[in-house]
């Protein structure tokens, strides 16, 4: 049976903004100290890749969020929000890992409500 609906692949990962530092030269016996000034250290994205399974000449559709910090189960629900907006009136089957916040008493009941 084929189902008219896009297959949305969904995956959350954190980043680090500190620049990546590993080798670098300097005199004999003098050890370099490299000095940077970014405040912001950590950062979360999120990104739903979604392709149609019925038609492909619809093409792919990518969305993804930024934040600072990691991502929870509140945060989550809201990215899923703004993704249902962007898949409005489209039937959607969500791919996703086995993260914690993905299993959730707050996220089972929010996915309990959707159609």
């Amino acid at each position: 049976m084929k189902k008219r609906a896009w297959l949305v692949f969904f995956d959350e990962s954190g980043v680090s903004l500190l620049p990546e530092v590993r080798r670098t030269y300097a005199p004999r016996g003098r050890t370099p100290i490299l000095r940077h000034r970014l405040n912001w250290k950590r950062a979360g994205m999120a990104a739903a890749l979604g392709y149609h399974a019925a038609d492909p000449h619809r093409g792919p559709r990518l969305c993804f969020h930024l934040k600072p910090g990691s991502y929870d189960t509140i945060s989550l629900i809201g990215v899923l929000e703004q993704i249902k907006t962007f898949y409005a009136g489209e039937a959607v089957v969500l791919v996703w890992d086995g993260l914690s916040a993905h299993w959730s008493r707050g996220m089972r009941a929010w996915v309990a409500q959707q159609d």
